[in-house]
């Protein structure tokens, strides 16, 4: 079914929400967001990461961003409040997912010169690593693929 039959185009962007898909915003991108609007406990509201990603949470009543952080809660990555279905924080995979994620430059020289045959090498060798990885990380791994060949 189309997006026009579905009744989703023929609104204006302004009440249409954003694009909650991966290609959208990267899984990193919106942890990041729930982790600077955490509050003193951790905690980040609902509403406040819509606010944060541009909705207009007057005119957009059905957002696509409680499903979305569901999803990531699903990969381990946060947690809902266990008294308010409206409240996110990280867990301790998904703070470890957006520390330190900095390539040192020489790393980044080393990429740079890779031909063809050792870009495929690596790419085994994160895989194979990746298998024996917990589950958070390995999710991680596979939807940050998605992400980057997507495009």
């Amino acid at each position: 079914m189309s997006p026009q039959a579905r009744g989703g185009n023929n609104r204006p962007p302004s009440e249409r929400g954003l694009d909650l898909t991966i290609w959208g915003i990267s899984d990193s991108e919106l942890l990041g967001i729930v982790d600077d609007l955490a509050d003193e406990n951790g905690w980040s509201q609902t509403v406040d990461i819509r606010l944060q990603l541009g909705e207009n949470v007057d005119r957009v009543k059905h957002s696509g961003v409680p499903q979305r952080l569901s999803w990531l809660r699903r990969y381990g990555w946060l947690e809902r409040h266990p008294e308010s279905s409206r409240q996110w924080r990280l867990t301790a995979m998904g703070h470890a997912l957006l520390d330190n994620p900095a390539l040192s430059r020489s790393v980044e020289n080393a990429l740079e010169k890779l031909n063809p045959a050792q870009r495929l090498r690596l790419t085994r060798e994160l895989g194979e690593a990746g298998h024996s990885a917990p589950d958070e990380v390995r999710v991680a791994l596979r939807r940050q693929w998605q992400r980057s060949l997507g495009r």
